[in-house]
């Protein structure tokens, strides 16, 4: 409570000077308003007192330091198609639409690529299906369902599955 009587002692000091002056305009035949010099009189006090005070200056956010060392990226990122996929993944907002035949066919892609490896077990039927679909040259009259997040995330670890 003790800091907020130098704020009211100021706006009183302000408010009073302004009433003042609209004293002094009185006796020139100029008729000002109450309520706007008792505005400008508040506002007055109340920056003199900031001045006064001065006001903190916020703290500094310090971002971390850049990590320049090319060892340092984690394994997974440096696979550029999963890199691909998670930009796919990550940019799926209003704005920027992820389609499930774009996610599908990126999906496919990955399959394709891990089809050369003959130890690798085969595709389930479900997500074969899915890829075929999304590769469909009819795209219109062949929409791909959407695919939910369970169901991704089943595609995802068959398709990081290795061999035994």
């Amino acid at each position: 409570m003790s800091r907020m009587w130098p704020l009211l002692l100021r706006m009183a000091l302000c408010v009073a000077a302004a009433l003042a002056l609209v004293g002094v305009c009185a006796l020139t035949g100029l008729r000002l308003a109450l309520p706007l010099p008792i505005a400008v009189g508040l506002v007055a006090g109340a920056l003199l007192w900031v001045a006064q005070i001065g006001v903190p200056p916020a703290e500094r956010l310090s971002a971390p330091d850049l990590e320049l060392d090319p060892g340092y990226a984690l394994p997974h990122a440096q696979d550029q198609r999963v890199r691909r996929l998670e930009d796919l993944i990550y940019s799926a907002q209003p704005h920027r639409r992820m389609t499930s035949r774009g996610l599908m066919r990126m999906l496919g892609e990955i399959a394709e690529d891990r089809s050369h490896d003959p130890d690798l077990p085969e595709l389930s039927r479900d997500l074969r299906s899915r890829i075929a679909e999304a590769g469909h040259p009819d795209a219109e009259n062949h929409p791909v369902a959407p695919v939910d997040r369970r169901t991704l995330h089943r595609y995802l670890r068959e398709l990081s599955r290795r061999s035994h």
